[in-house]
This record gives C-alpha cells, sequence and structure tokens, in this order.
C-alpha cells in the first residue's frame, strides 16, 4: 500500500505533494467486540473538497479499480437515489483469507451520508452509515458499521486484523480521491494555459 501510494506520489509536483501528503495516522480505525458482532469506527481525512470525496465512494461500479480487496463491484439496481450493489472479494486476515459475496441496499444523501444495509451474502448481518463534512479544504470522513461475520474471528488478533483491512480499504479511496483531484487540477491548469495562450495571439 505505501509502494502504490508513493507511485502515486512521484507524479505530482513538490507543492501538490506537500498538500496532499497525509499519514496513515490520519485514518483512524477502531473495532470493538461484542460476542459475535464487530463494531467498527473510522474517522478518516484526505484532502480533497467532499463532491471529490463523495464521487469516489459512490463509485460502485470503478471500486474494484482501487479497493484492494475487491474483485468485483456493481450497481445491480438505481432507482434515484436507492441502488442494490453486489460485490465480491478477499478478506485476508493475518493467516486467514476467505472470499466474500454481498448484497446490498445503498441509499445515498448527497453530498453528505451515505448509509448501507446488507441483504444477502457473506456476512450474517452489515450495517453502516458513512458522514462526509468539510474541514477547511479537507475532507472529514466518519464510518461506523456493526458487523456479524459468518465466520469465526480469532478472539485476541480479531478486531485488530479486522481494523487493518479497513483501514486498507479506507487507504485506497483515499489514494483514489487524490489521484482524481491531480487529474483535475492538471485539466484546469492546461485549460488556463490554453485561454492565456489564445488571447495573446488575439
Amino acid at each position: 500500500m505505501r509502494a502504490r501510494l508513493a507511485l502515486l506520489l512521484v507524479a505530482f509536483s513538490p507543492c501538490l505533494a506537500q498538500a496532499f501528503i497525509m499519514s496513515e495516522q490520519d485514518i483512524n480505525v477502531h473495532t470493538e467486540r461484542e460476542g459475535d458482532t464487530l463494531h467498527v469506527t473510522v474517522d478518516m481525512r484526505v484532502a480533497v473538497k467532499p463532491r471529490r470525496a463523495w464521487e469516489v465512494m459512490t463509485d460502485f461500479d470503478r471500486m474494484a479499480g482501487f479497493i484492494p480487496n475487491l474483485s468485483s463491484s456493481k450497481i445491480m439496481e438505481r432507482k434515484g437515489n436507492h441502488l442494490k450493489v453486489a460485490q465480491k472479494g478477499t478478506y485476508s486476515l493475518g493467516v486467514w483469507s476467505f472470499p466474500f459475496e454481498s448484497m446490498r441496499n445503498v441509499e445515498l444523501f448527497p453530498y453528505a451520508k451515505v448509509t448501507s444495509h446488507g441483504t444477502s451474502g457473506s456476512m450474517k448481518s452489515m450495517d453502516s452509515v458513512t458522514y462526509l463534512e468539510a474541514d477547511g479544504q479537507n475532507t472529514r470522513v466518519n464510518y461506523n458499521a456493526t458487523l456479524i461475520p459468518s465466520i469465526s474471528i480469532p478472539p485476541l488478533l480479531g478486531t485488530s486484523l479486522v481494523s487493518s483491512e479497513v483501514r486498507e480499504q479506507f487507504q485506497g479511496m483515499r489514494d483514489e480521491m487524490v489521484r482524481r483531484e491531480q487529474l483535475a487540477r492538471q485539466s484546469s491548469q492546461r485549460m488556463t494555459a490554453m485561454r492565456k495562450k489564445t488571447q495573446r495571439r488575439v
């Protein structure tokens, strides 16, 4: 993951790299266990505006391209702001790994909130809500999920392993937000340069 982020930043100019670089400590993940139920919270800061963060976090048809553990992700049905999303992938929890699939009902509240409810798949139960909030030039993302896995999670290391997996997922989303922001800025700079060039000719 760090290698992918390093390669991404090579393309940035020094000033843009300074603006976008944030440590992994800016993705705070906490997992608590209550019997078979896992409660996961994520607090993440990313150097883009909420609309850019929203664009990535709701881009379900392309999500397998930037979230490491997903092999496929597709919107099966869309009715206004209500979606049915199917996903497949593999969870890696230390020495354990297992395939998963899910079907979720997703409701969008642009550009501030996303709710999700699992209707079928590998999880016995899965509900989550994600909030996006402007924080100066950044966006703060807060994610809360309640999960009941269909397999037994190791009691001692389980919560740490789940937190690590979730952090990698959010790191993948944040990398994609930064990548798209950089492309948008480069495009804007090119358009500005072309307009100035045209004005000088006139």
